[in-house]
């Protein structure tokens, strides 16, 4: 489903799973508006600032809607990766593969900071089947097997790219 992102959070020790819906309403009145449950609503609109400038120009005109699924409350900045790729899979109308996992915290400039406890994250990622997973380049957890970003713009060119072969032809 378009606007649907998976990472896996920390709490305390123990890896979870987590789900993050975003809906990028396509009419957004004279005030865009953000509305957020489940995670803090000061950084979720950091994040969807620094989406917006990091390739998606019409997201600061979009009202924009951000829950966790099962009323999970997400503190981690480990999904703020998974949070990006949500809005922006949103905004594209584009579903994020079904084996894509994130992992990452996001700075304010768009690169892809480095979380703790990496590798056990992937170690749950790949138990519960995901083969795809994004993390930070240049992690002090070296992990086989994985994707690494330094940026989000590259988290958004795959979406995009995954957008445009999705599309039937002549489709636009």
């Amino acid at each position: 489903v378009p606007g649907t992102g998976v990472t896996v959070t920390m709490e305390g020790r123990r890896a979870l799973l987590a789900e993050i819906q975003a809906l990028v309403s396509p009419d957004g009145g004279p005030v865009a508006r953000r509305t957020v449950t489940g995670l803090d609503t000061t950084r979720v609109i950091t994040l969807a600032a620094v989406t917006a400038q990091a390739g998606l120009k019409a997201l600061p005109q979009r009202d924009i809607f951000v829950a966790t699924v099962g009323g999970a409350q997400i503190s981690d900045p480990g999904a703020d990766l998974a949070v990006c790729l949500a809005i922006a899979s949103a905004q594209l109308d584009t579903p994020i593969p079904a084996d894509v996992l994130a992992i990452g915290e996001i700075a304010l400039s768009g690169d892809v900071r480095p979380v703790p406890f990496l590798a056990q994250r992937v170690a749950e990622a790949r138990r519960l089947g995901y083969k795809r997973i994004l993390v930070p380049a240049g992690s002090r957890d070296r992990v086989d097997g994985v994707t690494e970003i330094r940026h989000l713009e590259a988290g958004l060119r795959a979406i995009e790219s995954h957008a445009e072969s999705a599309r039937p032809p002549g489709f636009r």
